[in-house]
């Protein structure tokens, strides 16, 4: 899968499981003030996404830094970019 598909993959999955129900997201949205996010929203959204993407459990630590859907994009496609044993 391509960098692009793949963020666009994230947006899809982002604007589906967005709480305002807005399903055409840009990577510049804010995950809380413009799409409804709250903390556990965060949390779904992201064992959506591992599921997704076949990924392992995303970094908690990284959790809290992601406030766009653009920082999602990049944290997906670092962990697609990761070899899994230096995860």
């Amino acid at each position: 899968m391509s960098n692009e598909s793949t963020r666009a993959k994230v947006r899809e999955i982002v604007g589906e499981m967005s709480p305002s129900g807005k399903r055409d997201v840009a990577p510049a949205d804010l995950l809380v003030e413009d799409l409804g996010y709250d903390s556990l929203a965060v949390i779904e959204l992201s064992l959506q996404i591992e599921s997704a993407f076949g990924l392992r459990s995303m970094s908690q630590g990284t959790v809290p830094d992601i406030t766009t859907v653009q920082d999602v994009e990049e944290l997906v496609v670092q962990a697609l970019a990761t070899p899994i044993d230096a995860a």
